[in-house]
């Protein structure tokens, strides 16, 4: 297998499900014996506020809870849309490209801004000629599907224009029974699009 993208990117509000999609294409991916590699924009984030998080909250950003780090989101966005701001998008890219493996695919898990014109977005699909993926997730109650909401400001005033940007959007279930069926319908549309035969 040798797919013409080496850079796939996740994105979706907080609860989509943006890991649990890479580990199941990961998985995939590997079984073809392609070579994987997952990564994180908020990996260098969380290392940068853990030493304030710890003297402050007694919290480490690196290895807690998903309750502690509801507590810290404050912080973690702060941070993160400050040094944005600072670079017009750039600072997190920055952090992160040097750690590309050309020989594998790079999967990162958490895009989560479209909002200066040469942002994560841009380089992904513009620089890095990878592809982007877009996640909503549903549970149903009543017949009616019920949408996991934007977590905070900076995922609804960014959500959308990450779904419009996406080369493949889907909406899920609550139910992991039915995750292989969303998994194999993405390889499919891997294979048809964008790998070499």
């Amino acid at each position: 297998m040798k797919p013409k993208p080496n850079v796939i990117g996740i994105s979706g509000v907080a609860g989509s499900g943006k890991d649990t999609f890479a580990n199941l294409i990961g998985c995939k991916l590997k079984e073809l014996d392609a070579k994987v590699k997952f990564l994180s924009f908020a990996e260098r984030l969380k290392w940068e506020v853990k030493d304030v998080s710890l003297r402050l909250y007694d919290i480490d950003p690196t290895n807690c809870s998903r309750d502690e780090k509801t507590l810290i989101r404050p912080l973690l966005l702060a941070h993160g849309a400050i040094m944005r701001d600072k670079t017009k998008g750039r600072y997190w890219i920055d952090s992160i490209k040097h750690k590309i493996d050309s020989k594998k695919i790079n999967i990162i898990t958490d895009v989560r801004f479209c909002e200066y014109s040469c942002d994560e977005v841009f380089w992904i699909k513009n620089e890095m000629n990878g592809i982007l993926i877009h996640i909503s997730r549903f549970f149903e109650e009543d017949g009616q599907r019920i949408y996991i909401p934007p977590a905070n400001e900076y995922e609804k005033r960014n959500d959308k224009a990450l779904k419009s940007k996406a080369d493949y959007s889907f909406a899920w279930p609550t139910d992991e029974t039915k995750q292989d069926k969303y998994s194999n319908d993405f390889m499919k549309w891997l294979f048809k699009n964008h790998v070499e035969h």
